[in-house]
């Protein structure tokens, strides 16, 4: 059985989102790459995976070597599929037994508002159309939203104007769409973005921001949209990053504006420092006293 057959299997029974789905069959890309031939369950083997993640973390993808987050996801998500051939008996050989993996733990890089301000500023010059909208509309709308609410991309992607109440300003983000598939979100926005909004309301099953072409073009359009505005790209995941930073800043609940249930998640993961960190302990030592000659001690030498 092959990799991504046993992926088919996996994703139906633990009822995977189309997004992770998209994530497991890249890690296993990759691990068809290394091998050179499409790899099987046989190859989920402690010594070839252990030498895939060391070839993961040093070979080039698109000019630069991929992050430890990337690495550590390859790894968690090979982990998932082998430990659970392993317990539906699809997997003749060992459980798994690879070493322990350290996460770096980076500090949360978010948007700045001035950079916000320019990408917003940026995307309102476009002149080209996105799925029959106007571009302008489409990438000023969506990332004011993002700013507004913290969502993810792939939440805002799916949101249909039937749960867009423009009236009082609230979005409702289905449980459904949203990660975890849990607990709906009911966000809400200025004013001034439902007015903008409104201008190319449709049906109510419409996509408010429909896409056409590659499910992840996005992604390439937004790396352009930083270049054109002078804002180092940070990709749409650094917009939430930014919202929830911004809010705690002033004091507000940054775990409940992003929905997450655990405030250390937020706090790890989503807390610019540069934004968040108005006081600091250094703000609070006492100046050493640098002025006056030292009293007693060693004399300086004739």
């Amino acid at each position: 059985m092959t990799l991504h057959e046993l992926l088919e299997r996996y994703a139906l029974l633990m009822n995977l989102s189309d997004r992770s789905v998209s994530l497991y069959g890249h890690t296993i890309d990759k691990f068809k790459e290394f091998l050179g031939r499409e790899p099987l369950v046989t190859d989920l083997e402690d010594v070839t995976v252990s030498k895939f993640l060391r070839w993961r973390a040093t070979n080039p993808c698109r000019g630069r070597v991929v992050s430890p987050h990337t690495v550590a996801k390859d790894r968690s998500q090979l982990l998932a599929i082998w430990n659970w051939a392993c317990r539906k008996k699809l997997h003749p050989g060992e459980w798994p037994g690879l070493p322990r993996q350290k996460k770096v733990k980076r500090a949360p890089t978010a948007y700045t508002v001035e950079e916000m301000s320019k990408l917003v500023k940026t995307a309102r010059e476009r002149r080209t159309l996105m799925s029959g909208l106007p571009s302008a509309w489409w990438w000023s709308t969506l990332l004011q939203t993002a700013w507004q609410t913290g969502c993810r991309i792939g939440e805002l992607l799916a949101l249909r104007w039937r749960e867009v109440d423009t009236t009082h300003g609230r979005l409702l983000f289905l449980a459904e769409t949203r990660k975890g598939r849990e607990r709906d979100l009911v966000a809400p926005i200025t004013a001034e973005l439902a007015a903008e909004l409104e201008k190319f309301r449709r049906s109510p099953d419409a996509l408010v921001w429909p896409r056409t072409g590659h499910p992840l073009s996005h992604y390439a359009s937004m790396r352009l949209l930083c270049k054109r505005a002078g804002v180092p790209s940070r990709a749409f995941h650094a917009i939430r990053k930014a919202s929830a930073s911004y809010v705690a800043a002033a004091g507000g609940d940054a775990t409940a504006h992003l929905g997450h249930a655990d405030p250390a998640m937020t706090r790890g993961h989503y807390l610019d420092p540069r934004i968040t960190e108005t006081s600091r302990g250094l703000d609070f030592l006492p100046p050493l006293d640098l002025n006056e000659p030292p009293q007693g001690g060693d004399r300086p030498a004739a």
